[in-house]
């Protein structure tokens, strides 16, 4: 996209023309984010709202600006109406470069609080576990609210691979190579838990990182922020931990505090309301290929993190993980058909030994 002229003094005659009352409002302060500027306006009566401005967004068409927004503003719509509480409001929008501004923007409601500081060593615990317990709540909740039946998550990646294969046949994926599209579709099997194939499609935030979750003084979530890199995907990718508790560094295990971490939000998840959501959530959090499984499903749909398994031979060295690494096949567990069929074979072998100790001891 072309360097488009940005008017930011005339945000507040833009937002004005969203209010029945056209207010103009104050404009009062700006933070950056990775692909908007947000900006906040004030109007008399106290009320605020967040402007998004995608003035970061590089590599792209007006057009595919324009639809990142509108996806942005049709997620935000549904959590409204679902009645998700920890997502801002939308207020209204232009999808137009041809505006006041120059540019086009959402408008939301502001969420009160602060960015969630996180690493290793804070915060410490009990406040730890209590955002991990509030985090998980919400995860669960929002793909309660937003679950849609949508068919076969199988066929679904089936489909985004074949297109992603075509592309690279007519040269328009120039660092990805058809033997990676073909591997790609011969791992997935192995990938997705075949329990949760027909299992509903949900919201995913797609960014659940510690600055885009608001905390108020005393550490309780008041919002969850930045929704651009929302979509509605297959449970198994809906369910996998939010950013912040993920690998990193591909190249480095896990912490025993990211360990310990994960522990305590997959038992936070076991408590929420819905038992149907958390036990199918549980499936993917708890799985032994757990890390790779979620960065594979990235793959599908991230060129970047296609070529940083391609390279790696699809697998994370960091844990050895991977598709025929730790946990991932059935060749690795015993299927629950076998584990059955043994714990029969043992009961029988007992009961034929206690048989021969009474007929021996009747015998004498």
């Amino acid at each position: 996209m072309q360097q488009q002229s940005f008017y930011e003094n005339n945000i507040p005659i833009a937002i004005s023309q969203l209010r029945r009352d056209n207010q103009i409002p104050t404009l009062c302060q700006y933070f950056d984010g990775g692909q908007c500027r947000v900006f906040k306006v004030t109007f008399t009566d106290g009320e605020s709202w967040a402007v998004r401005v995608p003035l970061f967004v590089r590599h792209a068409s007006q057009d595919t600006v324009i639809q990142l927004l509108e996806s942005e503003a049709c997620i935000l719509r549904e959590l409204e109406m679902a009645g998700f509480s920890w997502a801002a409001r939308l207020r209204g929008c232009s999808l137009t470069f041809d505006n006041a501004i120059g540019y086009p923007f959402v408008a939301l409601t502001w969420i009160p609080g602060r960015q969630l500081s996180w690493s290793d060593e804070f915060p410490t615990r009990p406040l730890r576990n209590k955002i991990l317990a509030q985090v998980a709540m919400l995860h669960a909740s929002l793909i309660e609210c937003t679950k849609e039946t949508r068919g076969s998550s199988r066929k679904h990646f089936t489909r985004i691979i074949r297109n992603k294969a075509r592309r690279v046949r007519d040269g328009l994926l120039p660092e990805i190579t058809e033997q990676d599209c073909s591997d790609q579709m011969n791992i997935l099997s192995n990938v997705l838990l075949p329990e949760l194939d027909e299992a509903p499609f949900a919201v995913v935030h797609g960014d659940m990182s510690p600055q885009n979750i608001l905390i108020d003084a005393q550490h309780n979530v008041t919002g969850i922020i930045d929704w651009g890199f929302s979509s509605k995907v297959p449970f198994q990718q809906a369910a996998c931990f939010p950013r912040f508790l993920q690998l990193q560094n591909l190249d480095i295990a896990p912490s025993s505090t990211l360990l310990k971490d994960r522990e305590t939000y997959i038992a936070s998840v076991r408590c929420q309301k819905s038992p149907e959501v958390a036990l199918k959530m549980i499936q993917v959090l708890s799985s032994d290929n757990a890390d790779f499984q979620h960065c594979f499903l990235e793959s599908i749909i991230s060129k970047g993190m296609h070529r940083r398994l391609a390279r790696n031979g699809w697998r994370l060295s960091s844990c050895e993980q991977g598709s025929n690494g730790k946990g991932n096949g059935n060749e690795s567990r015993p299927s629950w058909s076998v584990q059955h069929h043994i714990f029969v074979c043992c009961i029988a072998s007992l009961m034929m030994m206690l048989l021969a100790f009474y007929i021996r001891g009747w015998g004498s």
